[in-house]
């Protein structure tokens, strides 16, 4: 038979009886319950506490009649079971220096009454086959880090509604990302769908009147108020750069570090001319949309089709190029 489950604890005192059994000081702040998380039915549960409360009653008998420390004063200095059990007693029974004991008699006699008082549970292992030396457990030197205690979410009103606000105090923004590539196609293909688009360079150009005047115009409303309604219409005609207007741009070897032609497809990524489109002239036909800050946004390659037909488009995303979109008209 080992320890009880409520005999191991690291602030125990290990200590021989004069039989062959080992015993177990556990402090009684140590000793948890039988069903900590309430997972026994109750019957069970208490059935659980009478056994226990018997076995550390006869523990502690038997701990009174076989425990016995036989180290003389003389002895006491040299001898490390002797500290062990005074470490004990200063750490867990707040005996004062005056009180210590000086030799095995003191120690019986201070450890003993801590059991009859209840402050120390024995647990008795009967089939202890180890050392005879007083020990205590060592604590692990190092623990595993806490996980940190969540941020508890803050709700407030928006629209007669509570919605969480996100880390920065602000309401999250919900609107779902669509790039800025399928945005150009669905623009086309309703400008193709219009009475206005008669030609697919006429499509295109409303598009891309649409997709800058839609920008402009969040821009407008910023600063005026939001007195702009932003429909449609108003953004084509607030639009300031149609395709048939694209300012040229010549191939040059020297014109910046490129990459291969898939990746920059022949005009320089960065560099250009702020929410205006691009018209290559090397040869090969493209016309490139730069945003706000001059970066790529959107390509529509013709003669080639990487599998999505000709024309078709390509989205940058953080100064990388995608392989490809299909570019579709709508009929009518």
């Amino acid at each position: 038979m080992s320890f009880p489950e409520w005999g191991h604890s690291y602030n125990a005192l290990y200590v021989p009886l004069t039989s062959d059994w080992q015993c177990s000081l556990v402090p009684a702040r140590d000793v948890e319950d039988v069903d900590r998380g309430w997972k026994l039915p109750y019957e069970e549960r208490q059935k659980a506490r009478k056994e226990r409360e018997e076995q550390i009653e006869q523990d502690s008998k038997d701990f009174d009649q076989l425990f016995r420390v036989s180290i003389s004063r003389r002895a006491a200095r040299a001898c490390s079971d002797f500290r062990a059990h005074i470490a004990f007693i200063r750490d867990h029974l707040h005996i004062s220096g005056l009180s210590a004991p000086v030799d095995g008699e003191g120690v019986t006699r201070i450890l003993r009454d801590a059991v009859r008082d209840g402050r120390l549970v024995p647990a008795i292992n009967r089939a202890w086959r180890g050392s005879r030396r007083v020990t205590r457990r060592y604590g692990p030197q190092s623990w595993p880090k806490r996980a940190p205690d969540l941020k508890p979410t803050i709700y407030s009103f928006r629209n007669g509604q509570l919605e969480p606000l996100g880390a920065d105090g602000g309401f999250i923004d919900r609107t779902p990302y669509v790039p800025v590539a399928a945005r150009v196609a669905a623009t086309v293909s309703k400008a193709a769908a219009s009475k206005g688009a008669s030609s697919w360079l006429g499509a295109v150009e409303t598009a891309a009147a649409a997709l800058i005047g839609a920008s402009d115009n969040s821009d407008n409303e910023e600063n005026s108020g939001g007195e702009n309604d932003g429909t449609f219409s108003d953004n084509v005609r607030e639009a300031s750069t149609p395709l048939s207007d694209a300012q040229a741009f010549e191939y040059r070897d020297d014109a910046g570090t490129l990459g291969n032609d898939m990746q920059t497809a022949w005009l320089p990524s960065k560099g250009g001319p702020p929410n205006q489109w691009v018209e290559n002239t090397s040869g090969k036909q493209q016309w490139r949309l730069y945003d706000g800050h001059g970066n790529a946004a959107v390509d529509i390659d013709f003669g080639h089709d990487h599998g999505f037909g000709i024309p078709h488009a390509h989205n940058w995303d953080n100064g990388v190029r995608d392989d490809g979109n299909a570019f579709s008209l709508l009929s009518h």
